[in-house]
């Protein structure tokens, strides 16, 4: 009986996985993509490596790749619009690629270099310096109606204080090569009162960005309610549209304003100790004297020694004299 009730179950799992969606023609799977995309960051991360020509070296590495998955820059286009138009599957993708090429990085020494360059790199949410992204560390968006923006809003919290300044970092990078890859980014400060302070910049070929936000006087009074930011990537007219547009290693750091008091303090406790004052000093008047000066001028105490004769002088040789100066007994 068991065996017999094994026999459907199984005719139905057979069912279930011929009716499997196959994917379209030209497109790559998961596994050949995985493995494609490693090798894309790496050869990414040597071609910042070398420090010049990062443009050229950058498409000769990407180029090698290709080659070596033996697939042409069509197909991989293709496949990157088909997997990143399915979110939960193309997180997947890249969590296993992220995780292989920092294991890659770290065999190869590119990480470690990075990070003995990078002074942000091994940032906590705590301190004066801190990170304090919520948010997801990687992101893509392409030129579509629907999957254009990337967009994150952070609340402040006690931790904030009045002159914070901040700094968005992120990389980004064009999966291929277009005239119009180009996208924006804004980062939006909203406090108190109403006011609002705004930083935009254009996305183009740079792998590395930083917009920063330095509070003026007029903002340092007043309380961050708000952060809000976000990335565009507009759709253009014609077949050449923009390439999709990954963004990694989100970070937005938050720095607190220091306040010079300890130096204030440190003088203030030096006058306290210092005691001298200018009234204990003796006034210059006319010409500096000389030392012999100086001291002839000082007032001295004057006395007057007198020696009194004694008279009755003491002569050895003459024997005790016959004191005069005593009255004779009566």
């Amino acid at each position: 009986m068991r065996k017999a009730a094994l026999i459907p179950l199984l005719y139905f799992l057979s069912l279930l996985c011929s009716c499997s969606p196959s994917l379209p023609s030209g497109i790559l799977d998961e596994d050949k993509m995985t493995d494609i995309l490693v090798d894309y960051h790496l050869a990414q991360g040597m071609a910042e490596a070398q420090g010049e020509d990062i443009e050229i070296n950058r498409y000769k590495y990407i180029q090698t790749v290709f080659r070596k998955h033996r697939i042409t820059e069509e197909e991989f286009d293709s496949s990157m619009v088909y997997w990143s138009g399915r979110a939960e599957d193309f997180s997947l993708i890249y969590n296993n690629v992220l995780t292989r090429v920092q294991a890659q990085a770290q065999r190869m020494g590119l990480e470690a270099e990075a990070a003995n360059r990078d002074r942000f790199a091994s940032l906590t949410n705590e301190g004066d310096t801190a990170n304090i992204w919520i948010g997801k560390d990687f992101a893509c968006v392409l030129a579509n109606p629907v999957q254009c923006v990337y967009s994150f809003l952070i609340k402040a919290d006690s931790t904030f204080r009045q002159g914070d300044s901040f700094i968005w970092r992120f990389k980004t990078q064009f999966v291929a090569r277009s005239m119009n890859n180009e996208a924006i980014a804004v980062l939006n400060f909203y406090y108190d009162k109403d006011t609002v302070a705004t930083v935009i910049d254009w996305l183009r070929n740079k792998p590395k960005n930083e917009m920063r936000h330095n509070p003026v006087k007029a903002l340092d009074s007043l309380n961050l309610r708000t952060i809000s930011g976000f990335i565009y990537l507009p759709p253009v007219k014609g077949a050449d549209q923009p390439k999709p547009l990954l963004i990694s290693e989100i970070q937005l750091i938050r720095m607190h304003k220091i306040v010079e008091t300890a130096k204030a303090k440190v003088d203030n406790d030096i006058l306290a100790i210092d005691t001298l004052t200018a009234d204990t000093l003796p006034k210059q008047k006319g010409e500096r004297l000389s030392p012999l000066q100086m001291r002839e001028s000082q007032p001295r105490k004057r006395t007057i020694h007198v020696t009194k004769e004694n008279p009755n002088p003491i002569h050895p040789e003459r024997g005790i004299p016959e004191r005069t100066n005593r009255r004779r007994n009566r």
